[in-house]
């Protein structure tokens, strides 16, 4: 049986499928590929609870080598500093939205800032997006496969449909799933329906919404993708090959 490409492990999130797993708002997902390598997408709101889980997912921080932020709320950065703590060399990729404070939190640490602008390889096959414009600039990530691409977003505020459609740039492959908070929480029904029919039509099969994605959001997720609607919280781990 072939090895996945990557496996991603949602470590935050505000639903959990898990009793021994904390549910919060936030985000942070890990990402493994084939040699073992291991980074964050986000690290949540809280530093403690992270670490709780990833103790219960039996993950160790120290592996981690990079951590990417898709942006700067609270909900997505706090539990920055907590990883930081476990190595000296943590890669962390910001964009140039980034405030200064933020910065300057790290001035003591050995953390090395980079600050992504335009599309990165983040590890072999796995890319950011590079800063996507809006009234939230944001940073997606996304992972080649054998035929289709796994897209990653954190809260997607630029736009569901935007992200996707510079993820599959980025990959040259079109997205066979979609995954994260897709800020849908403020959303009309009408709206929602309409993001999630065109989805589709641009080819995504899967969609797995969580954290920002509201539940009238991931209800008409449901509604739209039926069992290509996949149930998510802290402990959903997603295979892709």
């Amino acid at each position: 049986m072939l090895a996945p490409l990557f496996t991603v492990t949602i470590l935050y999130d505000n639903r959990t499928t898990r009793d021994d797993l904390l549910p919060s708002h936030g985000f942070s997902c890990l990402i493994e590929n084939h040699e073992g390598r291991r980074v964050l997408f986000d690290t949540g709101e809280s530093g403690p609870l992270l670490i709780e889980n990833m103790k219960n997912l039996k993950i160790n921080p120290s592996t981690i080598e990079k951590v990417i932020l898709s942006h700067e709320h609270y909900d997505h950065v706090g539990g920055v500093k907590t990883i930081a703590s476990f190595r000296n060399d943590l890669e962390v990729f910001i964009l140039p939205s980034f405030t200064t404070a933020f910065r300057e939190n790290f001035l003591d640490n050995e953390v090395v800032l980079r600050e992504v602008v335009r599309e990165k390889e983040i590890l072999p096959g796995l890319f950011s997006t590079g800063e996507i414009k809006g009234i939230i600039p944001e940073q997606g990530l996304v992972t080649q496969g054998s035929e289709k691409a796994l897209f990653i977003g954190g809260c997607c505020h630029p736009g569901l449909e935007k992200m996707v459609a510079a993820a599959i740039d980025v990959a040259n492959q079109t997205i066979g799933t979609a995954l994260g908070g897709f800020h849908l929480c403020h959303s009309e029904d009408d709206d929602i329906q309409s993001i999630f029919k065109n989805l589709k039509k641009m080819g995504v099969k899967k969609i797995a919404p969580c954290h920002c994605t509201g539940f009238a959001g991931i209800d008409l997720a449901h509604e739209i993708y039926g069992t290509d609607c996949i149930d998510t919280g802290v402990g959903t781990i997603i295979e892709w090959f």
